[in-house]
């Protein structure tokens, strides 16, 4: 075979594949087409080439269907179809399927709404209309410009139901008519002719504002280049309603009777004139604050008497609107008049609140921003009167009214003040002021306790009526008291308890229960006012054990109990012995700290110094012996005594002989009868030599700056002595005979001299 018949027929045998493979298997058909009124009932009938087994799917789900004579067409019936729909009609083992959409829908209403406008003057015309009703099918729509060669634009729907068309304007037309079209599968409508007149539909770009400067009350805006004959200007506070004006103006505007420190928003739109042209698009809004002014407005300053004390007060005021403040408050400054003085001082912007201490005073408050101060508030801060009356009505879970009899004078209104607060947050006091003897409290948080006080500020004194504790509702407490502390006693327990956290109380706290339960499960009950953190029980058995809780009452009711003790109370042997122990342990501690101070060596050497003193010393007294009552010691001689005598001592002269300056003190030498120089004294100028001598520690100039060493080294050599140095200086006289009667006394009381 020759190559070119090869080629014939390979060509053939594709034409017969591609022709087998473009005849679909089956044709998908509708008796009503396509596009149906919604809620039409039609049959959908699918044509098969070929002899198979036959399936048809509606939305992809399979249906049953009915074989007429032919066999190869099958049919389905559809009623009320309201949704678009998809039929697929198929053989079982051919994946080749055909179907059919089919689209339920409306006709289009007549045309309506129809808008045109002219950028510019010289520019294209865009007109705009709206179908009625949404036709849920393609729709398409015409416009025909009239009044001189027709021309035709056409658009489709959008899925806003809107058409529109854009064309120029040819040669000098003044004035447009124009006509509408609609249409769909289902049905078509018309209107028109509309007219319009060109120059009324003319409008303007869109404006910008460049930049926008500001004073405290007006504001001045600067706009583009295009010329405006008519200017519709809107500002508005930032989140608030608009306000707008209109004004014929050039290139910048004037915007009057602004407020002072206040951001705003403006934005324009502009207009040929009055009659003539459309209003442009509005220009993308600017934002400007306006300059400070100094607030014009005296604070409300109110004040509280704090507890247990006649003098001190915690005075409040409340921060200025941002409206009324004017700018930023910088500081609060507060002024104390007194009968004698005035004192001034600045607290920051963030602080409300002030302790005042003083006695018939006048207080003034006022807010500084940087442009001045405000007028400053003047109140007396005086201890009020108090008085009873006060009764409150719950009003809803945010509120509560307050009645109270009249408190002013006969014939004269009176202004009040009520104030609240949380309980146990006296720094969130509000207050309002009232001329009436009614107030509603707002704003209150359900199950939270509060503060209510009213004051009549009458001229003759404050006069306050409180109630305590209101709440708008109320639960029991969602925790007990837990125990803090228990004092045991044989006979008694003393029982301290904390605080609930006042978020737990969810209400306003009345009283606290004590529970006590004994090992035979006899329980007894003991109530405790609000105000109160302790209690003590009394009338207990020694070497008893108990349980013991607390709980919490609120108007509602008693709240669980706090965590439980086991306790005892101790017996009348295990007191003693812990007395016993108590006693030993004190005796201990004040051992322990004696032997600490016994190790300083000052403490021991005035220790032995004292006990030198209290050793009694035996020393014989020359003056009563028998040889002195029988001469006089002018006349004494020692020979004429009877040396046999053993009971008279020997009979010593004592001479004081002065020392060299450079010495400490002077001594005076004894001489005894073995002495080889009985008849005379005899000077020593060294330590060193044995003889005794008494020191009479004279003043010796320079004697007072040797230092402590060099005086307790001269104290060890004479230790002999019975007493300190002070004691011989003032015994001893210069130029007569030194005596034991004379030395003879009790130096103790010379010991505070050492």
């Amino acid at each position: 075979m020759s190559p070119e018949c090869v080629w014939l027929m390979l060509v053939f045998l594709l034409i017969l594949a591609a022709g087998a493979h473009g005849n679909p298997v089956c044709t998908a058909r509708s008796n009503m087409g396509k596009e149906v009124l919604v809620g039409s009932d039609l049959t959908v009938s699918c044509f098969f080439n070929k002899i198979c087994s036959k399936i048809i799917f509606r939305d992809g789900e399979q249906i049953k269907h009915d074989q007429s004579p032919d066999l190869n067409v099958v049919s389905v019936n559809v009623k009320n179809l309201t949704k678009l729909s998809i039929f697929t009609c198929k053989c079982n083992k051919d994946p080749e399927p055909c179907g059919i959409d089919i689209a339920p829908g409306y006709p289009p209403d007549i045309p309506q709404n129809l808008t045109c406008i002219r950028k510019t003057e010289s520019g294209n015309v865009t007109c705009t209309w709206k179908i009625g009703r949404d036709t849920k099918v393609p729709t398409t729509c015409q416009l025909w410009v009239l009044g001189g060669p027709p021309q035709f634009y056409r658009s489709v729907m959008n899925s806003s139901r809107f058409c529109f068309a854009t064309f120029p304007i040819i040669g000098s037309m003044s004035q447009l008519t124009l006509r509408l079209n609609v249409s769909n599968g289902l049905g078509s409508n018309a209107s028109g002719p509309h007219n319009f007149i060109l120059s009324n539909i003319v409008k303007p770009s869109r404006p910008n504002i460049s930049h926008v400067e500001c004073l405290s009350r007006r504001c001045h805006l600067h706009t583009d280049n295009h010329s405006m004959n008519l200017v519709e200007v809107k500002y508005r506070v930032k989140h608030v309603i608009w306000e707008s004006l209109q004004i014929n103006a050039g290139r910048s505007l004037n915007i009057l009777s602004l407020r002072p420190y206040t951001k705003y928003e403006f934005q324009i739109r502009r207009k040929i004139n009055h009659t003539v042209g459309l209003w442009s698009e509005w220009s993308q809004a600017k934002e400007a604050e306006t300059q400070e002014e100094a607030p014009d407005k005296p604070l409300d300053v109110w004040y509280i008497q704090e507890p247990k004390s006649e003098t001190c007060f915690r005075i409040f005021w409340k921060k200025l609107s941002k409206s009324e403040a004017k700018g930023k408050i910088r500081r609060y400054n507060i002024s104390v008049q007194t009968q004698k003085k005035m004192n001034s001082t600045t607290v920051a912007p963030n602080i409300t609140s002030r302790i005042i201490c003083c006695h018939l005073c006048s207080v003034s408050v006022s807010a500084t921003n940087s442009k001045g101060q405000s007028p400053a508030k003047f109140i007396e801060l005086r201890s009020p009167g108090f008085v009873l009356g006060v009764v409150s009505r719950i009003l809803s879970n945010e509120s509560i009214a307050l009645f109270w009899p009249m408190l002013a004078i006969t014939g004269k209104r009176t202004e009040y003040v009520v104030h609240w607060y949380p309980v146990g947050a006296k720094e969130k006091l509000q207050w309002i002021r009232v001329v009436d003897t009614t107030a509603n409290i707002t704003d209150l948080q359900p199950k939270k306790c509060y503060q209510c006080a009213v004051t009549a500020l009458r001229s003759s004194g404050p006069v306050m009526a409180s109630i305590e504790g209101i709440s708008t509702q109320q639960s029991v407490p969602e925790q007990g008291p837990g125990l803090e502390l228990i004092l045991k006693e044989s006979e008694s327990l003393q029982v301290k308890w904390s605080k609930i956290p006042q978020s737990k109380i969810r209400g306003c706290l009345r009283k606290y229960s004590i529970y006590l339960q004994d090992n035979s499960k006899n329980i007894k009950h003991y109530s405790v006012e609000n105000t109160k953190k302790q209690y003590t029980i009394g009338g207990l058995s020694p070497g008893q054990c108990y349980k013991l809780w607390v709980t919490a009452w609120t108007v509602a009711g008693e709240g669980p109990r706090g965590f439980y003790l086991s306790v005892c109370t101790p017996t009348d042997y295990e007191k003693l012995i812990s007395q016993v122990i108590l006693g030993g342990g004190l005796v201990l501690l004040i051992g322990l700290m004696l032997l600490c101070i016994c190790q300083l060596s000052s403490f021991r050497k005035r220790c032995f110094r004292c006990c030198q003193c209290l050793q009694p010393t035996v020393i014989p007294d020359p003056a009563n012996s028998k040889c002195a009552k029988e001469y006089a010691i002018e006349q004494f001689d020692y020979h004429q005594c009877d040396s046999s005598m053993s009971e008279e001592p020997d009979i010593v002269e004592v001479e004081e002989v002065p020392y060299p300056s450079s010495v400490i003190c002077t001594y005076t030498k004894s001489f005894s009868q073995e002495s080889s120089s009985s008849g005379g004294t005899q000077i020593t100028r060294s330590t060193d030599i044995t003889e005794d001598y008494i020191c009479t520690h004279g003043a010796i100039s320079g004697g007072e700056e040797e230092e402590e060493d060099e005086e307790d080294r001269l104290l060890d050599e004479f230790e002999f002595l019975p007493c300190s140095s002070r004691l011989l200086e003032l015994l001893v006289i210069p130029g007569e005979r030194l005596t034991l009667d004379l030395v003879k006394t009790n130096c103790c009381e010379y010991l505070d001299g050492t």
